[in-house]
């Protein structure tokens, strides 16, 4: 899946880890403000793809299509090599869930910028209270 390794486009990073390196490292986080064309061509970005490397496994975890758990190495300019150890569930899965605040910031993502953040702010409490709700028209993100 992860096939672009020298991503020109928003489309292109969606699927590459060289992309998911590089943004981490210069925005410190990968989100949808990141995937967009102008933010995968910025010089920054462009220069890490090339120094960026992975490999896959085929071993799977019982039961399941996925590897039993990923690591990612770093080497430092200086040399050092920073290892993660296994991480055998990705954040934000069921077993890793975000926190609250990592939720609404995930939420505010996605919304974009178009969104006053007062109206995000509600859309979101009322997202977390969606089983107390009166109907779907209780989610709207116009000022009320």
């Amino acid at each position: 899946m992860l096939r672009n390794s020298r991503p020109q486009t928003g489309l292109e990073a969606k699927f590459s880890m060289q992309f998911a390196m590089a943004a981490a490292l210069v925005a410190r986080k990968v989100g949808l403000s990141e995937l967009t064309d102008e933010f995968v061509r910025r010089p920054e970005v462009q220069a890490i793809f090339p120094r960026v490397s992975f490999t896959s496994t085929d071993a799977t975890a019982e039961g399941s299509a996925f590897a039993p758990a990923d690591s990612v190495e770093i080497t430092t300019k200086a040399g050092e090599t920073l290892k993660s150890g296994p991480v055998a569930f990705a954040k934000g899965s069921h077993q890793r869930p975000l926190s609250r605040s990592e939720l609404f910031e995930k939420f505010a993502d996605c919304l974009g910028a178009q969104f006053q953040n007062s109206n995000k702010s509600r859309a979101f409490e009322n997202l977390m209270m969606f089983d107390r709700l009166n109907g779907a028209g209780d989610l709207s993100l116009q000022s009320q």
